[in-house]
């Protein structure tokens, strides 16, 4: 059995993929040191009140594409964020050393961006590092294996289990734990643990060729990676295959419902002299796919006119798909490819639309997360400056705020608590 653990070195047998495997496993060690870029920002903050400031020190000032139009309209900055969005920003890391905290927590509803020192997330090269199941916050720990915690950050963590390998499940307040027995290439075994505590699920043991990282529990089955691509798997049955036999390196999101993931991707890479990204692997992918695991129905992007293709994000990486599984963000590589420019886009998953809308102000360095708000009503993403913006995409608005963005490890939108 051949499993991929993180960090491990790329196979022979599977090039091209494992060099462009590498190259993202290489880049997400490269995402650690994104908060140099803001820890002289976050460094002294006990508590900041978020509005639209000029430009910020630490961080880059605005930049754009020479095609761009909105040069104009980022000279003016949008009204601040409104505060009934009601959701809370956790990104990682926000700072190194003793200067500042590991997390910067930004409550978007009472303006106050913070520090603090939990989750404590391990500095390892695993993926996923940090998801959000229900009201919950799982993590891998510094101390290597996963943890739990409330979202609003207030409680003891919890040790799930002696392993580093996790993935959500389809069941809310439930999470998968793997561990691998007999060394790397041993079997795979597999179990659920409730976050509230209770017993744990009784163990299955993963098909023959499953790869580490799984993605995630899903209506249909556990999403894995075999040899023959991403596959949905139910134990005591055969793998089913994903149309195109997608690979995981290719993936965009997932929710228990659907899976995004592109197709005809290819492996790219920054000029040595592009600014913040010099020699940076990447993918691009001229169709972003999203498929309902339950009914079968595929639905496929078109890259927009004049981008190089779709960037994914990565599995258990990034938060493209909407909770209420409705709408779909996602960066698009902006030419010439050596640049390592990217621009946001949305697209409306139900409906009869197929058209990808550009995001106001979007333009941003490779690897840029967004999140959505807690209900789903305003897109969270890097806007001019390195600034925290937010586009609502029933009426076209950005709101912006002064809080660093959004080039983080891990950037997780929760529900705010506060009043």
């Amino acid at each position: 059995m051949r499993i991929a653990p993180p960090g491990g070195p790329p196979d022979a047998r599977t090039e091209p993929q494992a060099l462009i495997k590498e190259a993202r496993r290489r880049q997400r060690r490269r995402w650690l040191a994104a908060g140099v870029a803001v820890a002289a920002v976050l460094a002294g903050v006990a508590g900041v009140t978020a509005g639209v400031t000029g430009h910020l020190p630490g961080l880059p000032g605005p930049r754009s594409h020479p095609r761009s139009q909105e040069a104009a309209r980022q000279a003016v900055a949008p009204a601040p964020i409104p505060r009934s969005i009601g959701t809370t920003l956790v990104m990682w890391p926000a700072g190194l050393g003793q200067c500042c905290g590991p997390v910067a927590v930004d409550d978007l509803s009472t303006g106050r961006l913070t520090q603090g020192q939990q989750p404590a997330i391990g500095a390892g090269d695993f993926q996923p590092l940090l998801v959000q199941a229900g009201r919950w916050l799982v993590y891998v720990g510094d101390d290597g294996v996963v943890n739990a915690i409330a979202d609003d950050l207030t409680g003891r963590p919890r040790v799930l289990g002696p392993t580093p390998f996790f993935a959500p499940a389809a069941a809310p307040g439930r999470v998968w734990l793997f561990q691998v027995r007999h060394g790397m290439q041993g079997p795979i075994r597999a179990w659920t643990v409730v976050l509230s505590g209770g017993p744990p699920s009784r163990p299955v043991t993963l098909p023959a060729g499953a790869y580490l990282p799984a993605v995630r529990g899903t209506d249909a089955g556990l999403l894995l990676q075999v040899p023959q691509g991403l596959a949905l798997w139910n134990p005591g049955s055969v793998p089913r295959i994903l149309p195109s036999s997608p690979d995981a390196a290719d993936g965009f999101d997932a929710t228990s419902r659907l899976v995004a993931y592109g197709t005809g991707c290819a492996s790219q890479a920054t000029a040595p002299d592009a600014p913040h990204n010099p020699n940076a692997g990447y993918g691009t992918c001229q169709v972003l796919r999203v498929l309902d695991v339950v009914t079968g129905k595929l639905i496929s992007f078109p890259a927009p006119p004049g981008t190089a293709g779709w960037v994914p994000g990565g599995f258990g990486l990034v938060s493209a798909i909407a909770h209420d599984d409705q709408m779909i963000a996602a960066y698009a590589a902006i030419r010439p490819q050596g640049a390592g420019q990217v621009r946001l886009y949305v697209m409306r998953i139900a409906g009869p639309s197929r058209r990808a809308m550009p995001v106001p102000s979007s333009a941003a360095d490779l690897f840029a997360r967004t999140a959505w708000s807690a209900d789903d009503t305003w897109l969270l993403y890097q806007g001019p400056g390195g600034h925290l913006w937010a586009y609502q995409v029933t009426s076209g608005q950005t709101r912006a705020s002064s809080t660093p963005c959004c080039q983080y490890t891990v950037m997780a939108a929760v529900p705010s608590r506060s009043g």
